[in-house]
C-alpha cells in the first residue's frame, strides 16, 4: 500500500470513529443486511475492518470510484435496526504535509455545507472529504446503487472545485 492511501484510510477510518462516537457499532445482522445489498447491486466490495467496506461505483460509461461505507448507530442500542446508518465516504483530495487548511477552502466548505442538497465536506487529518448517509432499514440494492452514484457524481464536481484551494 502506498503512503496515501494509508493516510486516506486513516483519515477516513478517523471520519467514521468521529461519526459513530454517539452510537455503538451496529450488530452483525446489520453487516450481513448491507453485504447482501452490495451484493444484489452487483456492487463490488470488501470489508476492511468491522462495520467499514471499500466499494465500488460505476457509472453507465464506464467510470468508476472508490469509496468507503460505513455502519453506525444512532443511540445506544446496536439492535434497533430502524437506527442503523450507512455513511458513504468519497476522498476530495490532500492538504500538503505541514500545511494547514486555506481559509478561503474552510469560508468554501462552510457555503457547500450550507447549499448542498445532500452531504457534506470536511476535512479529517490532511485528507478533505465528502460524505453522505441514509438509513439502512430504508435502502435495497437500487438504492444504495443510486446514493453511491449521487455520491460519486457529487464528489467528481466537488473534487474539481476543491483542487484549486490544495495548490496554494
Amino acid at each position: 500500500m502506498t503512503n496515501r492511501f494509508l493516510q486516506v484510510f486513516l483519515g477516513l477510518t478517523l471520519a467514521a470513529l468521529s461519526c459513530t462516537a454517539l452510537g455503538q457499532q451496529p450488530n452483525p445482522k446489520s453487516e450481513a443486511r448491507l453485504e447482501s445489498l452490495f451484493k444484489a447491486g452487483q456492487m463490488p466490495f470488501v470489508k476492511i475492518g468491522d462495520s467499514h467496506y471499500a466499494a465500488v461505483v460505476t457509472t453507465d460509461d464506464g467510470v468508476s470510484d472508490r469509496f468507503h461505507v460505513f455502519l453506525s448507530t444512532i443511540g445506544n442500542d446496536p439492535n434497533d435496526e430502524a437506527l442503523q446508518v450507512i455513511q458513504m465516504v468519497f476522498y476530495l483530495g490532500e492538504i500538503p504535509k505541514g500545511a494547514t487548511a486555506p481559509v478561503a477552502l474552510i469560508k468554501k466548505m462552510n457555503e457547500w455545507n450550507g447549499t448542498l442538497s445532500r452531504g457534506s465536506v470536511f476535512i479529517v487529518g490532511q485528507s478533505v472529504i465528502y460524505q453522505s448517509s441514509g438509513w439502512l432499514f430504508k435502502s435495497d440494492s437500487g438504492s444504495l446503487e443510486l446514493d453511491a452514484l449521487v455520491g460519486h457524481f457529487s464528489a467528481v464536481s466537488l473534487r474539481k472545485e476543491v483542487e484549486p484551494y490544495l495548490k496554494q
